[in-house]
């Protein structure tokens, strides 16, 4: 039995300092499609002179569900609607979290997405501070919660 390759579905993405001269790739004399980035287990990987993740399809999957909790859930208290965000749009961020190398940056945009929720969710403009509406109900904030939970997912 011999494995078989679909080019079809195959991609290649370099990473490193010599990537920019790479030449075409072939497999099964059939060309593979270079990429700047490629999804892997639901993670965008980019290419470059280093390995970087594209954490924005994260971000607009979260946002999607969030808006589709706050959509259907309008007659729902505050406090239930948060539980539904931690379970149900928390985990899509915090997906793949400990075994990626997210920079500051990504860092904090990620974090300013759950905060943008909790600041929805209680009535808050987006200027204002939600650390103490977390505080005072025992929440954590994203970066918190990876540091804290570095090998869970929710």
């Amino acid at each position: 039995m011999s494995l078989e390759f679909n080019v079809e579905k195959c991609h290649y993405v370099a990473v490193g300092k010599r990537c920019s001269g790479i030449n075409s790739m072939t497999l099964c004399g059939n060309s593979v499609e270079w990429c700047d980035a490629v999804k892997y287990l639901g993670v965008y990987l980019q290419g470059g002179r280093s390995l970087k993740f594209d954490i924005n399809p994260a971000k607009r999957t979260f946002y999607f569900a969030c808006n589709s909790i706050l959509l259907n859930g309008s007659s729902i208290n505050e406090i239930a609607l948060l539980h539904l965000q931690e379970t149900y749009s928390l985990p899509i961020l915090m997906y793949a979290t400990p075994a990626l190398h997210l920079n500051d940056k990504q860092s904090s945009e990620l974090n300013a997405c759950w905060n943008s929720v909790i600041r929805k969710l209680f009535g808050y403009h987006k200027w204002e501070s939600v650390s103490a509406v977390l505080l005072c109900l025992g929440r954590l904030n994203f970066k918190h919660i990876v540091i804290l939970n570095p090998q869970a997912e929710l």
